[in-house]
């Protein structure tokens, strides 16, 4: 009994320094299904604590704090309930590509309002840091200078992101670095700043 309240301690620990360490620093664990599991662990063992010491009134509490997150979640239109499923399954992974020793790409959306963007994440081992976003809105505003869309999924590109087939690194400096992502032809290219991460060139070939 007491081991699982220390493996619930522990995950509860990780998975706030987890979530605090990606909000204010853009750092999580290593690889795209490294937090999802680390969440669905601690959802597990918290199911564990609850049963086993369901006599408690803190147990009863801590599943009743749980349930009214989940239909507070749910009221709003669902969609705090669909960017969880979609940031906490593999729903959400359109590519996942190691696009070299130091680099990671990939793909994803976690909601109904906006499409699909794309990441780049720096690897530090166990650890990595998101270094680069890049969205429809923000590749529609570097080529127009006034933007008359109130929601991302308004815009209408001829390539979206989404539609992406691969991610390739095709250049790589000091202070920038160039992404393609494949469609097959023509491709996309957008090269970025990584001294202030701003987008400065987009190229279709």
């Amino acid at each position: 009994m007491k081991a699982s309240v220390y493996i619930f301690i522990l995950l509860s620990v990780l998975l706030v320094a987890d979530c605090v360490a990606y909000y204010h620093y853009q750092i999580s664990l290593a690889g795209y299904y490294s937090d999802i599991l680390l969440f669905w662990l601690w959802f597990l063992m918290s199911l564990v604590v609850i049963v086993v010491f369901w006599k408690k009134i803190l147990a009863k509490v801590f599943l009743g704090l749980m349930i009214v997150a989940l239909i507070l979640s749910i009221i709003p239109m669902g969609l705090p309930f669909y960017t969880f499923i979609l940031s906490m399954t593999s729903a959400g992974l359109r590519i996942d590509k190691d696009l070299n020793e130091k680099y990671r790409g990939q793909i994803v959306g976690y909601g109904v309002m906006v499409y699909p963007w794309l990441e780049v994440i720096e690897k530090h081992g166990l650890l990595e840091k998101k270094i680069l976003e890049c969205t429809e809105m923000q590749l529609e505003a570097f080529r127009k200078d006034k933007i008359d869309v109130k929601f991302e999924t308004q815009l209408n590109p001829e390539l979206k992101i989404s539609e992406a087939k691969d991610l390739l690194l095709r250049s790589e400096t000091d202070t920038t670095i160039a992404i393609t992502i494949f469609y097959g032809g023509p491709n996309k290219t957008i090269t970025f700043d990584l001294r202030n991460n701003r987008l400065i060139s987009i190229s279709e070939k």
